[in-house]
């Protein structure tokens, strides 16, 4: 297995809703995890996040697919649980947003090589590498000369 990689919800909400232009890149890093190429991770309470707006907010119409969605992600990314600790850690860390501030919690126990997000700014803090996901692809080609991007799928 390569990298280990904390994924932010962004990524999965790209991939799993289509949005544009991010799609493509995050399908990859999911595709790459169901191979076993990454270990993907994510905190459990990105599951509700996740969810909630799959599933518009929960309206019954989209609910059922929602649900199916995180069950196929629960078949290849790993969650770590979040903690009354490290909401507490989260809450009194000098980070200005709650969420990435967990984010980051997370990681310090995962220990990914990288976290991916849509949002890079607002997680560069973090101790660990971050990425969107065009940036992962990029790093991992000058550092290993691999090109990832070059798969087609559908």
């Amino acid at each position: 297995m390569g990298y280990k990689l904390l994924l932010d919800t962004n990524v999965f909400i790209d991939a799993l809703a289509g949005r544009q232009p991010y799609e493509r890149n995050a399908k990859l890093i999911l595709a790459l995890g169901m191979v076993g190429e990454f270990d993907l991770w994510v905190s459990a309470s990105q599951a509700t996040d996740i969810f909630y707006i799959l599933s518009d907010g929960g309206t019954a119409s989209r609910a059922e697919w929602a649900k199916a969605q995180l069950l196929k992600l629960r078949g290849f990314a790993s969650a770590c649980a979040f903690t009354d600790e490290d909401i507490g850690c989260a809450l009194v860390s000098t980070w200005r947003d709650v969420e990435d501030s967990c984010i980051n919690q997370i990681a310090h126990k995962v220990k990914p090589d990288a976290v991916v997000t849509g949002n890079v700014k607002d997680v560069a803090l973090s101790d660990f590498p971050v990425f969107d996901c065009d940036g992962l692809f990029e790093w991992i080609r000058s550092k290993d000369g691999v090109s990832y991007c070059e798969i087609a799928f559908e």
